[in-house]
């Protein structure tokens, strides 16, 4: 499914309601989809966009060459898979999570946006964490403002979902889901009885690929933005 749509630059013509109602279930699978298959290690178009770690992983790049490490995930956000080895203080008072590395002397600190969260971790708790990459770090990693991927995933949906059914004719797409979806539109209207009969993303992978091929043709002229052709990722 990726390699049928990761290259496309999908635009808009003119469109009907009913399109419309095609077009949102379908993009709304595919991003669910999506979202599933990168929080279970597969490779979704997601994976393009915000990498997934572990603890070793960070501390190990760090100590290899801090200024790679900060220049990769400075201000970049981050699925952190690890375990918690603790909660401590900082200077203010306010906790934050250690997940070590090899052993007790090498950590990632993890800053929690809801501090009120370090009441549900204890030491050996798996964590699942939506992160933002930082230059401001001291002999180990930092990252900050975690928030549970749950969390963050169903906020990306609902507002990924929320500009999706805003958008109009002559809107210009603001990222690859929105050029999809826009694509699929116009598609509906060119094949009608068509897109409604799949019912999840299996059948679509399988037997509608002939309608992003012809969605393809159409579009592969009319880019408008660089962004339309990727997904940025928002900060928790």
């Amino acid at each position: 499914m990726k390699k049928i749509i990761a290259i496309s630059i999908l635009t808009l013509v003119s469109f009907s309601s009913f399109a419309n109602d095609n077009a949102r279930r379908l993009i709304e699978m595919l991003i669910e989809e999506d979202i599933t298959i990168l929080r279970t290690g597969g490779d979704s178009m997601l994976s393009d966009f915000i990498p997934t770690v572990n603890a070793s992983q960070l501390i190990s790049e760090y100590s290899n060459n801090q200024y790679k490490y900060e220049q990769t995930y400075h201000n970049q956000v981050i699925n952190i898979k690890t375990v918690a080895s603790g909660i401590r203080r900082d200077f203010s008072g306010d906790p934050f999570v250690v997940a070590n590395g090899k052993n007790q002397f090498e950590y990632v600190s993890l800053e929690l946006k809801n501090k009120d969260d370090a009441m549900n971790i204890n030491n050996g708790s798996k964590l699942d964490l939506i992160c933002i990459g930082t230059k401001d770090n001291v002999l180990f990693p930092i990252l900050k403002e975690c928030v549970t991927s749950d969390s963050y995933f169903q906020n990306f949906l609902e507002k990924t979902m929320n500009n999706i059914n805003k958008l109009n004719e002559s809107d210009t797409p603001k990222n690859m889901y929105e050029s999809i979806y826009l694509g699929l539109w116009e598609q509906d209207i060119k094949n009608p009885n068509k897109l409604d009969k799949y019912n999840n993303m299996d059948e679509f992978a399988k037997n509608g690929q002939q309608y992003f091929e012809k969605a393809l043709k159409i579009a592969k002229t009319k880019a408008v933005t660089e962004e339309s052709k990727v997904i940025t990722m928002p900060k928790p």
